[in-house]
C-alpha cells in the first residue's frame, strides 16, 4: 500500500496506529512469560518463537485476503515484536562478530533499496530490515565496523531522538499537504523534516527525560492529572464538533452557499414496503442528490443504486473479472423485477454518466464516442423493451461540477480556497463541462423515443454560457 499518499495519508495521527499495536504487545507478552515461568520456565525462548512464526504465516495470508487486517492489527504484527522478544531471550553472544553485524546492516540497507509504495505489507520482503536489525542487535559491538558507525554521535544522537521525531513528522507534513496544492517545494519538505527533528529533540530534553528522571510530574497525582487532562482535550474537542460547537474556519462559507456533502454510508437500496411506489430512482451515487426533492415532492419512493456503476442490458462498465461486475451487471434484472412486482410507472435515473461500457469487445468505449453511444441506445431501448407498456424513463444528465475549473477544483470551491497556492474560479465556461456529449447522446435518445424523458441538468446552472461553483 502506498501509505503517505493514500487517503489514510491525509490523516495528522495516522502513524499513531503503531502506538496502539505497542501498548496491545505490552499487555499480551507479559501474561505470556508469566504464564511460561509457572509451566515451565525454559519454554519462553520456544513458545515466543512459535507465535512469531505463526504472526508472520498470519500475516503473510491476510496481505493477500485483507491488506488492511494485515498491516493495523497486532495478530498480524506481533512476529515483529517477537522477533526483538528472542533477540533479548538468547543467550548472550560471548564476543562481538563483525560479519553478521555487517550483514545485518546490509540487509536493512536492501530493505530500504527494495520495498516501496507497492510492495505488500508486511510481506516476505519486510524480514529484510527486521532480521537485519536482529543481527545487528545480536553481533555488533564497539570494536567492530557496524558498532563503530552505529556509535557515530550524529547517528546515535539522532536514535534519542527518533522517536519524538516519529511522532512529529506526519502531522507536519499533513499539514503543509493541506495548505498546498500539488507536491510541496523541496526547500519547505527539507524545512519540515528539520522542523521534525527539532521538535523530537524539544520533546526528549524538555518532556520525556525530565518526566522519566522525575525532574517534572513527580508526583503520581500530577502525572495522572496532566495525562488525564491530555487525553480529555481530544475528547472535549470531538464532542464540540459534533454538536457543531467548535467547527472550521470554512464553517461560516460553508453555511453561506448551503454546501453539502451526500452521507457517504448512504444506503445503496431503499424500497418502502408501503403501496404505491410513486418512483424508483436508479443509477449510482449521484442519483442520492436529487433524493430529498424527489421525496418532497412526490412522497417516498424506492432507490435502487449501485456506486460507480453504469449498467444496461448485456453492457456495463466493469469488465469482466472485476470483482464489482456481477452486482453491476445484475443492476438491470433487479430494476424490471422491482418495477414489475411494485406496479412502479416511473424510472428516475441518474448518474455520473461518464463511463465506458465493455462489449463483446475487450476494450471499453467511451459513451462520448460513435460506438460508446449506439451502445448506450441500444441497450436503453432493450432496457425499456422489458419494462411494462407505460413505463416512463426520466433520464436526468451530467450535472456539471467543479472538476474542470482548475485541478486545485477538484474537491471543491471550499476545499481549494484553503490552498495558498491556488486560486479558486467561481464559474466556468459551460462548453467545458463534463460529459457535453452524453448529455447530447441521451437528448437524443428521448427525442426518438418516447418511453424516454431527458431532463438537461446542466442548463439551469450554467446560464449564458458560464457553469457556476457558487
Amino acid at each position: 500500500m502506498d501509505y503517505f499518499r493514500s487517503a489514510a495519508g491525509t490523516q495528522p495521527l495516522l502513524h499513531t496506529w503503531t502506538l496502539g499495536v505497542e501498548e496491545q504487545f505490552y499487555l499480551v507478552f507479559p501474561l505470556v512469560l508469566m504464564t511460561c515461568r509457572r509451566w515451565r520456565p525454559g519454554a519462553a525462548l520456544p513458545v515466543v518463537g512459535v507465535l512469531g512464526v505463526a504472526s508472520f504465516a498470519l500475516a503473510l495470508w491476510l496481505t493477500m485476503h485483507w491488506p488492511l487486517g494485515a498491516f493495523y492489527p497486532l495478530p498480524a504484527r506481533m512476529w515483529e515484536f517477537a522477533l526483538g522478544a528472542v533477540c533479548a531471550l538468547l543467550p548472550v553472544m560471548p564476543r562481538p562478530r563483525a560479519l553478521p553485524a555487517l550483514a545485518g546492516l546490509a540487509l536493512i540497507l536492501a530493505g530500504f533499496a527494495m520495498i516501496g509504495p507497492a510492495t505488500p505489507a508486511p510481506g516476505a520482503m519486510f524480514l529484510l530490515p527486521t532480521l537485519g536489525t536482529a543481527l545487528v542487535i545480536l553481533f555488533a559491538g564497539p570494536a567492530d565496523p557496524a558498532g563503530r558507525l552505529l556509535a557515530w554521535r550524529p547517528l546515535a544522537w539522532l536514535g534519542l531522538v527518533s522517536f519524538g521525531i516519529y511522532l512529529w513528522h506526519q502531522p507536519l507534513l499533513v499539514m503543509a499537504r493541506y495548505v498546498w496544492f500539488g507536491d510541496l517545494p523541496l526547500a519547505a519538505t527539507l524545512g519540515l523534516v528539520a522542523a521534525s527533528v527539532a521538535f523530537g529533540a524539544a520533546s526528549r530534553y524538555l518532556l520525556e527525560q525530565p518526566v522519566r528522571q522525575r525532574r517534572l510530574l513527580a508526583g503520581r497525582a500530577s502525572l495522572l492529572l496532566v495525562c488525564g487532562a491530555a487525553l480529555a482535550l481530544p475528547v472535549v474537542a470531538g464532542i464540540a464538533g459534533h454538536l457543531r460547537i467548535l467547527t472550521p474556519a470554512s464553517a461560516a462559507e460553508a453555511q453561506r452557499y448551503g454546501t453539502v456533502r451526500p452521507d457517504p454510508d448512504y444506503p445503496r437500496v431503499t424500497i418502502p414496503r408501503s403501496d404505491p411506489l410513486p418512483f424508483v430512482l436508479h443509477g449510482d451515487s449521484h442519483a442520492m442528490q436529487y433524493r430529498p426533492a424527489l421525496t418532497e415532492r412526490f412522497g417516498k419512493g424506492a432507490l435502487l443504486s449501485e456506486p460507480s456503476c453504469l449498467a444496461l442490458p448485456g453492457h456495463c462498465n466493469k469488465p469482466v473479472g472485476d470483482p464489482a461486475f456481477d452486482g453491476s451487471r445484475a443492476m438491470p434484472d433487479r430494476l424490471v423485477a422491482l418495477v414489475r412486482d411494485r406496479g412502479v410507472r416511473t424510472i428516475v435515473w441518474a448518474q455520473l454518466w461518464n463511463w465506458v461500457l465493455y462489449d463483446t469487445d475487450p476494450e471499453p468505449h467511451g459513451l462520448d464516442t460513435n460506438v460508446g453511444a449506439r451502445l448506450l441506445g441500444e441497450g436503453m431501448q432493450r432496457l425499456a423493451d422489458s419494462l411494462p407498456p407505460g413505463t416512463r424513463i426520466i433520464l436526468v444528465g451530467n450535472a456539471p461540477t467543479a472538476w474542470p475549473a482548475a485541478p486545485p477544483m477538484f474537491d471543491g470551491w471550499l476545499r481549494c480556497s484553503a490552498f495558498w497556492n491556488a486560486d479558486c474560479p467561481t464559474s466556468y465556461r459551460a462548453d467545458a463541462a463534463e460529459d457535453i456529449a452524453i448529455n447530447a447522446a441521451l437528448s437524443a435518445l428521448a427525442a426518438r423515443d418516447p418511453r424516454f424523458v431527458f431532463v438537461d441538468a446542466q442548463a439551469p446552472l450554467c446560464p449564458q454560457g458560464r457553469c457556476r461553483i457558487i
